[in-house]
């Protein structure tokens, strides 16, 4: 039976252990394939120690795929929509049920919130493009009412053989930073479902060959559910 609520209703301790594992195994799994990427770019520059261009495509590539997990990420722990699955979110609701359920929840360090609190602004960031992208490009060359008149005939658009090498070790550097908070969150969730179970527990690697795309249903039903197909 398919439910067609829009929001994660908390019936009984057993729907808290539920949505909080569910969030341990999302990070894991999505922190596992940024150290992936992380390891890529670290191959790329260690075979290639003197170089100061990185082919455009190759490039595009690891952003691309790297950019998809930094919003995953920054959605999955910070964001606070009343629709959507977050760990900020449910650690409120927990502080809220800690009485109901008879647990004690630590609150969360300083560093903690500055973490959650700064992917929910890299989540809003990542999620629309900004007009003062367009304002700072604007003033940065300088592109005045004369020029853009001068100009209007024609639209440019540039493309790259190679991008410097920067681009690629700044990206190395921001996966770092976003690991490093993933480890400290991940910490914080283990404390709260030992917690919440009032016992300790484990993590297993489960090896399967493949992944059926039967799977696939439960997002075709949500996003039926989401747009009204489902009632």
């Amino acid at each position: 039976m398919i439910n067609n609520s829009k929001v994660f209703k908390f019936k009984d301790e057993s729907d808290y252990i539920f949505y909080l594992s569910e969030l341990i195994i999302d990070l894991i799994q999505k922190k596992g394939r940024l150290d992936e990427y992380k390891m890529e770019i670290e191959s790329i520059i260690k075979n290639n120690p003197k170089a100061k261009l990185i082919n455009s495509t190759l490039f595009d590539s690891i952003s691309d795929k790297t950019g998809r997990l930094f919003l995953y990420i920054f959605n999955l722990l910070g964001d606070e929509s009343r629709k959507a699955v977050s760990y900020k979110k449910f650690r409120k609701e927990l502080v809220r049920k800690s009485k109901y359920l008879n647990i004690s929840i630590n609150e969360l360090s300083t560093e903690e919130n500055q973490i959650l609190s700064e992917f929910n602004s890299l989540r809003n960031w990542t999620l629309h493009i900004p007009e003062s992208l367009f304002l700072q490009k604007k003033s940065f060359f300088k592109m005045d009412s004369d020029f853009i008149n001068s100009n209007k005939n024609t639209i440019t658009i540039p493309t790259y053989d190679n991008f410097e090498i920067e681009f690629l070790t700044t990206l190395k550097s921001e996966i770092i930073q976003v690991l490093d908070a993933c480890d400290i969150i991940l910490e914080k969730m283990k404390n709260d479902y030992s917690s919440l179970i009032k016992d300790e527990f484990k993590i297993e690697y489960e090896n399967n060959a493949v992944k059926p795309y039967f799977f696939m249903k439960a997002v075709e039903n949500s996003w039926n559910v989401q747009n009204g197909k489902l009632k």
